[in-house]
C-alpha cells in the first residue's frame, strides 16, 4: 500500500472552536487540549476569569495550567495580556489620580521584577535595586510576594527589615511613593483571587501562565518596567505582552545561565520596548555595557534566611560593602543601573552605574528603606485613611 495515496475520511469527532454561546469552562478545556490553535486568547481569559471567581475546581485548574504549557499557549503575547487584564479587573485597584502622560522622570512610575522559576537562590536583587533606584530619584512601585522556591522573597526580605508589607492598601500606595519613591505592593493584598489557584500551583511544581502574569499584573499601573524572565523564548513574548498592556517602555532580560535578572556573570539577553511599539533585542554584559566586573553566581547567593539577607541588604545600603568590589554591591547596582535607564533618570547604562553608586553611597537608599517603613508601621495603625507626617527621604 502507497501511504502517500491513502485517503481517510474525515473525523466525525474533531472538536469545533468554542463560541461565546457555548461558553463553559469544560468546553475552554477541552478546546485547548484537543484544537488549541483555534481558542480565541478571550477564551483562555474567560476561562482565567472563572478560576478567579472561584467557579473551578482544582482538577479544572490543573487541567487549565497544564493545558496552556503542553502547548505553548502561555507563551502566545495576546493570551498573557488578555490574562493580564483579567487580574486587573479581578484585583484591588489603586485609586487614581494617576499621571497619564509623566512630564518628568520623577512622574514616572516604574517596576522591576522577575518572573521566579529559575532555579538560581540568588540575594534579593531586584528589591534592593528598587530601593537604590528610588534613592536616585526614580518613582518604584515593586510587585511582589513571599518566597516560592527560594529561602526569601521579596516580601520576606522586607518584613524581616521591619516593614509591615501587609498593611499597605491601595489608598496608601500613592501617599507613600509621593513621600519616599519606593511603595512595596504585596501582592496577596492586591490580588486576593489568586488564592484560588496557589494550592494547585505548588502541587504541580511547573512554571505556568501564572508565573508570566504576576509580573504583568501590578496594580499601581506602572508607566515602564524592568522584567526578568527564566526562560530566553519568553523575552519577546512578555515585552510584547507589555506592548499589548499600554506599557509606555520595558526592558525584558534573561541571564544566560536562564538567570530571570541581568547577570553580574557574563551576558545577558534583553529585549527593549520603545514608546513607539518596536522591541529591540540587545546583549547585555556587566563588563562592556555597565563598566563593572564580572562576578560568579555563586559570589551572590542569598543566604540561608531572610535575616541572612536583610544583614547583607543593610550592609550594603549602609555603605559598608565595597561598591567597586563586593560581588553583592556589584549585581544590585547592575540591576539598578538599568531601572533607572528605563525610568528616563539616567542617560545610558554607565551613568545609571554612578547614580546607583551615589544612592548607596550617599544614604540616599537606606533613608529610602527607613522612611519607607516608618510609613507602613504607620498604616498597619490606620489601615487604609491616610498617612501622618513621618520623616521622608531626601531629594
Amino acid at each position: 500500500m502507497n501511504l502517500n495515496e491513502t485517503k481517510l475520511p474525515p473525523s466525525t469527532t474533531t472538536p469545533t472552536p468554542v463560541t461565546t454561546s457555548q461558553r463553559s469552562l469544560k468546553a475552554v478545556l477541552k478546546a485547548l487540549v484537543l484544537t488549541p490553535l483555534l481558542v480565541p486568547a478571550d477564551d483562555v481569559a474567560w476561562a482565567l476569569g472563572e478560576i478567579m471567581a472561584e467557579r473551578a475546581t482544582a482538577t479544572q485548574v490543573a487541567a487549565f495550567m497544564v493545558s496552556l504549557r503542553a502547548h505553548g499557549t502561555d507563551h502566545d503575547p495576546a493570551v498573557i495580556a488578555a490574562c493580564a487584564r483579567v487580574l486587573h479587573d479581578h484585583g484591588v485597584p489603586v485609586p487614581a489620580p494617576e499621571p497619564q502622560q509623566p512630564s518628568s522622570s520623577a512622574e514616572i512610575i516604574v517596576d522591576m521584577v522577575g518572573t521566579g522559576g529559575d532555579g538560581h537562590d540568588t540575594f534579593n536583587v531586584s528589591t534592593t535595586a528598587a530601593l537604590v533606584a528610588a534613592g536616585a530619584g526614580a518613582c518604584v512601585a515593586k510587585h511582589g510576594s513571599r518566597a516560592s522556591s527560594s529561602a526569601c522573597g521579596s516580601a520576606d526580605l522586607l518584613e524581616a527589615a521591619g516593614c509591615a508589607v501587609s498593611a499597605v492598601g491601595p489608598t496608601h500606595v500613592r501617599e507613600i511613593l509621593a513621600k519616599t519613591r519606593f511603595c512595596f505592593l504585596f501582592a496577596p493584598r492586591f490580588h486576593p483571587a489568586m488564592r484560588h489557584a496557589a494550592p494547585v500551583r505548588r502541587e504541580l511544581g511547573i512554571p505556568s501562565l501564572f508565573n508570566v502574569l504576576g509580573p504583568l499584573a501590578n496594580p499601581a499601573r506602572p508607566h515602564r518596567a524592568v522584567i526578568g524572565v527564566y526562560a530566553p523564548s519568553l523575552g519577546p513574548v512578555v515585552a510584547r505582552a507589555l506592548h499589548l498592556l499600554g506599557v509606555d517602555q520595558a526592558l525584558v532580560v534573561c541571564g544566560h545561565e536562564g538567570l530571570d535578572e541581568i547577570s553580574p556573570a557574563g551576558p545577558s539577553d534583553a529585549w527593549r520596548l520603545h514608546s513607539d511599539g518596536s522591541i529591540e533585542h540587545l546583549t547585555l554584559h556587566p563588563t562592556a555595557d555597565f563598566g563593572l566586573p564580572a562576578v560568579p553566581l555563586a559570589a551572590v547567593s542569598g543566604g540561608a534566611t531572610a535575616a541572612d539577607n536583610v544583614q547583607i541588604l543593610t550592609e550594603l545600603l549602609q555603605n559598608k560593602r565595597t561598591l567597586d568590589s563586593d560581588p553583592v554591591a556589584l549585581y544590585v547596582i547592575l540591576n539598578a543601573a538599568a531601572l533607572l535607564v528605563v525610568a528616563g533618570t539616567a542617560k545610558d547604562w554607565k551613568h545609571g552605574v554612578q547614580l546607583a553608586r551615589d544612592s548607596i553611597a550617599q544614604g540616599k537608599a537606606w533613608e529610602t528603606l527607613q522612611a519607607y517603613k516608618a510609613l507602613t508601621v504607620d498604616a498597619s495603625k490606620q489601615p487604609d485613611v491616610g498617612m501622618k507626617d513621618v520623616p521622608v527621604a531626601r531629594k
